[in-house]
């Protein structure tokens, strides 16, 4: 019928049925290894690559296997109910056959299902045959030992010798008794008598650390506590509003006529488990508390009423300006003060009185004003907008005023840095000279000689420093090259030494050699403000980032202090000309006053001391205090802010 066509089944049906077990069972048919062996030799490849064939591989001899006849379901279903062996047949893959399986290959299938022996008359547990040796003792390996084995090492001799004389010694033998004193501090004494108080108070026991004990509840855990402990609607919304970590509390006071009406309280299980964690997860530990002084700590540095006289108090103010005031200078006697406001104006006043004495109006907006430090010349420049204007402030006939005059009215050749004499309006009103930059100006400072001047350019690129020469009015610049977007720069008080801060460094420059003599790197953003002690060695710098720098040129690149007590942005610093004093004003409207006193001796560092905080101005437009000014002999400052007013401070 097709079923059976497989030499190996084939034969497994003709061979003589095996007689059944003790059990029931029937065994397994021997049969030879030949029927064991598969008929189609096509190999270990898998089925489904010859699905859409006719033949299922290839034998030895490269012939196609045809494949079996293959049924349908329905000829399945129909054999199911008419073959009486359906139950016992399987079908084989690799052949394509039908195969019935005997009673044996039930019955194997059964022991393996069972976890039984394959052969049924299988003993696992025989009996043991017990072997009797008359001569037991035989070695395991019949090789003479070696003579080695009987003769002493040298070496063995030698450690042995070296571990003697070693114990002989006395530092071994203080060793051993130190190491035994030890062990009998550490070895517990149990000789004493277990009735007796004195053995029980000798013993060392683990100190324990107690765990902190709960804060006491308060008047708002109370079940009736007093009105102002109770939450109000708005407080309890935003009681709930807030995260569980960040409320003041873990409940809401509620108020009971009395202790009976108190009901359960829902977090006791929630806090007593919160309690057992933290006692089972944070450790404990005892801190080791310095006792130290925290005076000790800070310097030693004297009081302030120490080191007067410095500014203390408001003398009175300078009001005319109607903006705000960039810059204030002070001339070189100390008799008069120039402002330059955003009002268009610069305004001479005289110092003793307060008293207005003459205003320029310019046009524009006036950055930054400065008065000639030779007081012989009667000079002072002015920046509005990209212009430098040299003007003769004073307005009365005299010597230092016809020194002045005569110096820019002289003409020692041509004008090759573009000075440009002004029209007949300003030069009536003193306004001599005009030298235009290629973009907006920002400040201008004098050589102490007064015959130089420089002024910044911020956004001038190669010619953002201009170096000005009034007794040949001539303009040049000193760099081939921009380093940098150039803040603000200074003159040595002394030395031919030039310092341009950009917003990171300061370089120093040799002015007659030309080269780069120093690299100052302050630790701060932007620089805005820069001055050079009267002394030479000692600079300061402000900062945007609310830094006030020292620098030691003697000592390092680096600053020797850094003074951050200003909220807002240092707008500029100053020193004063002879007295230990300097200042820095800042957008908080605030002037800081710090006694600094430079010693001859290289050995010892500056001393810096804060004095005084003077509060006089009001912020307008996010700015403060804008420039600040020393008297030349007086313990007085001049500050400027940008609500238009000019304070000056005295000693007490």
């Amino acid at each position: 019928d097709g079923k059976v066509t497989a030499r190996a089944v084939a034969k497994a049906t003709k061979s003589k049925p095996a007689e059944p077990g003790e059990d029931g069972a029937v065994p397994p048919e021997e049969s030879d290894s030949e029927d064991e062996m598969p008929v189609n030799t096509i190999g270990n490849v898998p089925l489904e690559w010859y699905d859409d064939f006719d033949h299922v591989g290839y034998d030895l001899d490269g012939q196609k296997i045809l494949r079996g006849t293959r049924k349908d379901e329905l000829d399945a279903l129909i054999a199911r109910f008419d073959d009486p062996n359906a139950s016992r047949t399987v079908h084989d893959y690799l052949h394509g056959v039908d195969v019935v399986l005997s009673e044996a290959d039930i019955a194997l299938i059964k022991r393996l299902q069972k976890r039984r022996y394959v052969d049924p008359n299988m003993n696992p547990y025989p009996e043991m045959v017990h072997y009797e040796y008359a001569d037991k003792l035989h070695p395991l390996s019949s090789k003479l030992p070696a003579k080695a084995g009987f003769v002493p090492s040298r070496w063995e001799a030698k450690q042995v010798m070296r571990l003697v004389m070693a114990m002989r010694s006395e530092q071994y033998q203080k060793a051993v008794e130190n190491r035994r004193k030890q062990d009998a501090k550490l070895r517990p004494d149990y000789t004493y008598l277990i009735w007796d108080d004195k053995g029980a108070a000798e013993v060392k026991h683990h100190k324990r650390l107690p765990p902190p004990k709960m804060p006491l509840p308060g008047n708002a855990e109370s079940y009736n506590p007093p009105a102002e402990y109770l939450f109000t609607p708005e407080e309890k919304a935003a009681w709930e509003a807030m995260d569980p970590s960040d409320r003041p509390s873990n409940f809401v006071p509620q108020q009971y006529a009395a202790l009976r009406q108190v009901p359960l309280y829902d977090n006791l299980i929630k806090e007593r488990f919160e309690r057992c964690l933290d006692l089972y997860l944070c450790p404990r530990e005892i801190k080791q508390r310095l006792n130290i002084d925290p005076d000790s700590l800070l310097p030693q540095l004297p009081k302030p009423a120490e080191l007067r006289p410095f500014p203390e108090r408001l003398s009175f103010s300078f009001e005319g300006h109607t903006g705000r005031v960039y810059s204030v200078s002070v001339s070189p006697t100390g008799e008069h003060l120039l402002t330059a406001s955003a009002d268009g104006t610069v305004r001479l006043w005289e110092v003793a009185t307060a008293r207005c004495e003459r205003t320029w109006s310019l046009g524009g907006e006036v950055r930054c004003v400065a008065f000639c430090p030779n007081a012989d010349l009667d000079l002072a420049a002015a920046i509005v907008g990209s212009q430098l204007l040299l003007f003769l402030p004073k307005a009365r006939p005299g010597d230092p005023h016809d020194k002045a005059r005569a110096l820019l009215s002289r003409s020692d050749g041509g004008t090759p840095g573009g000075w440009v004499d002004t029209d007949e309006a300003l030069r009536s009103e003193g306004v001599m000279w005009r030298v235009t930059h290629v973009k907006a100006a920002s400040m201008v400072t004098w050589h102490h000689g007064g015959d130089y001047l420089a002024s910044v350019c911020p956004e001038g690129a190669t010619k953002a420093v201009l170096l000005h020469q009034v007794s040949k009015r001539s303009t040049g610049s000193p760099f081939a090259k921009s380093k940098g977007r150039i803040e603000t720069v200074a003159f040595h008080p002394s030395k031919p030494l030039f310092f341009v801060a950009t917003q990171r460094h300061v370089r120093v420059y040799h002015l007659l050699k030309q080269e780069l003599a120093k690299k100052l790197t302050p630790t701060v953003k932007w620089i805005s403000s820069l001055a050079v002690h009267p002394g030479g060695d000692n600079v300061i710098l402000g900062s945007y980032d609310r830094r006030v720098c020292w620098f030691d040129m003697d000592l390092s690149a680096s600053p020797y202090k850094t003074m951050v007590a200003h909220a807002l942005a240092v707008r500029s610093v100053a020193f004063h000309p002879r007295l230990p004093l300097f200042a820095s004003a800042s957008d908080d409207a605030t002037v800081h006053v710090y006694h600094g006193r430079v010693y001859a001796d290289l050995l010892t560092n500056p001393m810096l001391v804060p004095l005084k905080i003077l509060k006089a101005h009001t912020v307008k437009d996010h700015l403060g205090v804008m420039s600040v000014a020393f008297h030349p002999t007086q313990p007085w400052l001049f500050s400027a802010g940008a609500d238009g007013a000019v304070h000056l401070f005295t000693e007490r």
